[in-house]
């Protein structure tokens, strides 16, 4: 299902990439948990030219966007969106509405049913992009 993860590790201003093909379950968890939102900050998941996904910030919330037939979907919670939480994803200092932070315990739960079925999960609201 996934062609491949990959997640981004920056020294200051250098950026470096390591790529894991054909990821099983426990590379992939071990990549989101790199996630710090300084030195690790997104992870990119490739299954199509039209679906993928990715989780960037760390270490408290995330952002998680996933791409199906070319339509974009951000993971939301219950929060009203009355404030602004920075996080660093793909490297960059970005201010991100709170109500598109997740928290870690949901973020595993839709990226680990993302990898097993390559769908949204359901159970968690969703915005198309």
């Amino acid at each position: 299902m996934i062609k491949s993860i990959s997640i981004d590790e920056w020294n200051g201003t250098t950026f470096n990439e390591e790529i894991v093909m054909n990821p099983t379950w426990t590379d992939t968890l071990s990549f989101l948990r790199k996630l710090d939102g300084d030195k690790f900050t997104l992870v990119f998941f490739e299954v199509s030219d039209t679906d993928s996904a990715l989780v960037g910030g760390g270490p408290e919330y995330f952002i998680v966007s996933i791409t199906i037939d070319g339509n974009i979907y951000t993971l939301m919670n219950d929060k009203q969106g009355n404030s602004e939480i920075l996080l660093v994803a793909g490297g960059q200092l970005g201010n991100y509405c709170d109500n598109i932070c997740i928290e870690l315990i949901p973020m595993l739960e839709v990226i680990k049913y993302y990898y097993e079925t390559g769908k949204l999960l359901e159970t968690h609201k969703w915005k198309q992009e």
